[in-house]
C-alpha cells in the first residue's frame, strides 16, 4: 500500500526480509532523488526524456543487503519512505 504520508520503522517492516525491494521491476524518482542516489553510487538508474527518472529494481534492488535489509534506509526514496506492506 502506498501511503500518503512518509513512515518509518513501520512494525511489519521491522521483521522484513525486503520483499518489497525485489517485487516491483522499478520506482520512479524525482530529480532530486536521482542526483542523490547517484552520488551513492547507483548503477541502474534510468533517465528518460522529458524529465522522468527511476530506478531499476527489476530482480532486487541494487541498495538491498544480504539480509534484506535497506543499506541507504535514511537516504531512500520517497516511494520506499511512504510503501508499506498490508494483507
Amino acid at each position: 500500500m502506498l501511503l500518503d504520508a512518509p513512515v518509518d520503522s513501520a512494525p511489519r517492516c521491522l521483521g522484513c526480509d525486503g520483499g518489497c525491494c525485489r517485487a516491483f521491476p522499478s520506482i520512479v524518482l524525482s530529480g532530486e532523488e536521482h542526483g542523490r542516489l547517484e552520488r551513492l553510487g547507483a548503477r541502474r538508474l534510468v533517465f528518460a526524456f522529458p524529465a522522468r527518472y527511476w530506478l531499476d529494481i527489476e530482480g532486487g534492488c541494487e541498495f538491498q543487503g544480504a539480509d534484506g535489509r535497506c543499506r541507504i534506509y535514511p537516504d531512500r526514496p520517497a516511494i520506499c519512505r511512504r510503501f508499506v506492506c498490508v494483507d
